[in-house]
């Protein structure tokens, strides 16, 4: 749910038909989350896991972000801040939370964007991310930007028939960097490093000066898009559709992207991640770098991927076709593996 409409969902709906038509399928006393329930296995109480002297149970930890931030996908839904963020009890906040004790107050949600954290009212009820910090504050979670970039909208657009095109959603077109590199210039590279590095610097700030007494800990997206060094010699592609499409199923975990796009959205996430870093060195914020360490298990990973593949729901006898929760995402091993990364960097502050 990084990604913030269905538009392009509806035209892989539009174009999967126009396939299937033409029969074309390519192969201490401290009680922490006091604000609502933590379902098993991530109840905080009062004797935690680990208690560190610079951050002692019972500290108010807020987690701001996206569908990174909040395990889009994962399953025990909190329903918080309302149930359309899609926040899960299993997000690497809880697990945070959880080893360390502490108050949490988890207002991430799936689809923000750095304006959802600084002004925005992304749903119905929801205040700006930002209006749960207070000096009381003591540790801060962050992952945002990707919405900002619309890099996850992009990548559920670049959907592809097969390693060499097309993709569903432009007609005829090879790939989706076909449309997006125009005489040489990347434009979704140009407004990374414009409006969206704009963005994350302005939100990162702001996140200071509203917490000034907290660690701050802002962190990346892990490795969605190989790079070359790790890209099977015969590529990454896993068809999105097979003989049982017709029926309505798909297959699950599924890669469907060109070669080209493989390379190309990869130094989108590239751009992104250095874009991240430049904010949070300009702000004075710690980031943790998930990119580069999770190369060799982005989703094209055949085994021990940390970011689940792409896996297809239709309803009404294939006249709307969506990705099912999660596609994208980290999975279970992803979220604890940013779970571990964080409680480093957090103890390494406070311990």
């Amino acid at each position: 749910m990084l990604f913030r409409s269905a538009r392009s969902l509806l035209l892989l709906a539009v174009a999967a038909s126009v396939v299937l038509a033409a029969g074309v399928l390519p192969t201490s006393g401290a009680t922490a989350a006091p604000l609502w329930p933590v379902p098993q296995p991530y109840r905080v109480t009062a004797d935690p896991v680990e208690s560190l002297a610079g951050l002692p149970p019972g500290s108010e930890y807020v987690a701001l972000g996206d569908s990174y931030s909040a395990g889009y996908g994962l399953g025990d839904p909190t329903g918080l801040p309302v149930s359309a963020c899609g926040q899960s009890a299993q997000d690497y906040p809880h697990r945070v939370a959880a080893r360390f004790g502490l108050a949490l107050h988890d207002v991430t949600c799936g689809g923000a964007t750095t304006a959802d954290i600084l002004g925005g009212h992304q749903f119905r009820g929801v205040p700006p991310q930002i209006e749960a910090l207070s000096a009381d504050t003591r540790l801060v979670t962050v992952t945002i930007g990707g919405n900002d970039a619309d890099l996850f909208g992009t990548a559920a657009a670049c959907l592809a028939l097969s390693p060499a095109g097309p993709v569903f959603s432009g007609r005829d077109a090879p790939s989706c960097r076909s449309t997006l590199v125009q005489d040489g210039v990347d434009q979704l590279g140009v407004k990374i490093r414009s409006r969206v590095a704009l963005g994350i610097a302005t939100a990162l700030a702001a996140i200071r000066n509203a917490a000034p007494n907290a660690q701050v800990v802002f962190l990346g997206y892990p490795a969605i898009f190989p790079d070359a060094e790790h890209t099977p010699a015969k590529g990454c592609f896993r068809s999105a559709l097979d003989l049982g499409t017709l029926t309505g199923s798909f297959p699950a975990n599924s890669y469907p992207f060109t070669n080209t796009d493989v390379r190309y959205l990869h130094g989108v996430q590239q751009d992104l991640d250095d874009v991240a870093r430049s904010a949070a060195a300009a702000a004075g914020v710690r980031y943790l770098d998930v990119f580069t360490s999770t190369l060799s298990r982005s989703a094209c990973a055949r085994q021990g991927a940390l970011v689940s593949g792409v896996t297809l729901d239709s309803t009404n006898g294939l006249r709307r076709i969506d990705l099912e929760p999660g596609a994208l995402h980290p999975n279970r091993s992803g979220v604890a593996y940013l779970a571990r990364r964080v409680e480093a960097a957090v103890r390494s502050a406070a311990g």
